[in-house]
């Protein structure tokens, strides 16, 4: 049995954008969402139909346009040609669109299958379908990634072994199996491997190498998280109703949803909460769902346990990618910040942050090691004679059963 042990070089993005200024999210767009995916990360084969929709709130109608773009592992723009990796034409009018039905807010809802009479994908890797208006200005992106499965990609998930972050880290082995690893891991190839976290672009790892090699099987140890704590959720598909969360609701000229006031839990106790990763689901019960759910306005309060001022508090999760934006910031008033948002029906997780010294974004949930966590591990492959990386495995594993 051979050992071939390699260094390890890790590349690590966490939450490393600049937070002195945040994303200006258009305040008229609501619900972007990519739907069809096999998985909970939104990843498809060259094959598959690939379907992506939005609301538009604002009530003067509008024509947008739709670009298709190709990106490397860390999501750098590839250096090849739109004609090398999408068949037919780019910059198209989104033509298909309904007015909502029956809803006390109106919007309109756009949608989007691909592949379609205009274009198709032609290779793998990381994509975005990027939204801009007639006269070309940018408004907003959803990202997904195109699959060729060539190896596969097994994941276990345990506690650090490190006794300092023992309680508030999870640990992450990957193992790739591939029947000739040096097609793959040779000096005339560059692979990549990249680990999500609950389907969170601002928060992955990127590793060069991996630890070392052993019966045709590539295998990295020991990647940490910080394991964070279960999201925050609240449920306004029955949109006149109060549950768990939601202590009061009223008609006004919208529906209005009042959510109890959360805390600071830093320094508690792990406690179980099951939720969906930041995720969220569009209610179904109306025929069609898309036209006929209404949106209401969702009222947050949060009380943090040390009250600085100068803290610029926010909710984030999937339903706005995870995004520090204006748009879902919170306000303080007397002891506790306060905001309101329109969230169309259904069940959506959440949590607080705030940026803090440096920039950096600091979280309001704490670190337990506990958490049921999402993991997906994406592995990109390029030969040094090739212009773009493929993403040839994928691979998804919860912490929920996490090895002690």
């Amino acid at each position: 049995m051979n050992k071939i042990l390699i260094s390890i070089t890790l590349f690590s993005l966490s939450f490393t954008i600049n937070f002195s200024q945040t994303k200006k999210i258009p305040e008229n767009i609501y619900n972007v969402n990519i739907h069809g995916s096999r998985l909970n990360y939104p990843v498809f084969n060259l094959n598959d139909k690939i379907s992506f929709s939005f609301d538009d709130l604002n009530i003067k109608k509008s024509s947008y346009y739709y670009k298709i773009n190709h990106f490397d592992y860390k999501w750098n723009p590839s250096r090849i040609l739109k004609s090398e990796y999408i068949d037919g034409y780019d910059d198209n009018l989104i033509e298909g669109f309904e007015n909502s039905y029956n809803t006390l807010i109106d919007y309109t809802h756009y949608q989007i299958s691909i592949p379609n009479q205009d274009l198709k994908l032609k290779v793998s890797g990381n994509y975005s379908i990027s939204i801009h208006e007639g006269n070309g200005d940018f408004l907003f992106e959803k990202k997904f990634s195109v699959l060729n499965q060539l190896i596969s990609t097994s994941i276990k998930i345990k506690r650090s072994n490190d006794l300092k972050k023992i309680e508030s880290h999870q640990s992450i082995d990957i193992s790739l199996k591939c029947d000739n690893c040096n097609e793959f891991n040779g000096n005339s190839s560059d692979l990549k491997l990249v680990l999500i976290k609950n389907n969170n672009w601002n928060n992955f790892k990127v590793i060069q190498k991996p630890d070392y090699f052993l019966n045709n099987t590539l295998i990295f140890k020991n990647i940490l998280f910080e394991a964070g704590n279960e999201f925050l959720n609240f449920d306004n598909s029955k949109i006149n109703s109060t549950n768990i969360n939601v202590y009061k609701t009223e008609l006004n000229d919208v529906y209005e949803t009042f959510l109890r006031t959360d805390v600071d839990r830093r320094n508690g106790i792990y406690q179980y909460n099951p939720d969906i990763n930041g995720s969220f689901v569009i209610n179904n019960k109306f025929d069609n769902p898309e036209i006929e759910n209404d949106y209401s306005l969702v009222k947050f309060s949060f009380k943090p346990k040390l009250l600085t001022k100068k803290d610029r508090v926010f909710i984030i999760g999937e339903f706005n990618d995870f995004t520090l934006s204006k748009k879902y910031e919170l306000k303080l008033i007397n002891d506790r910040f306060i905001g309101e948002f329109k969230f169309k029906q259904g069940f959506y997780n959440y949590t607080y942050c705030f940026i803090g010294p440096g920039e950096e974004l600091m979280f309001y949930s704490g670190n337990f090691w506990e958490t049921e966590n999402n993991y997906t591990a994406l592995v990109f492959h390029k030969k040094f004679t090739e212009k773009y990386y493929k993403l040839i495995s994928i691979s998804e594993s919860s912490s929920v059963n996490i090895k002690n």
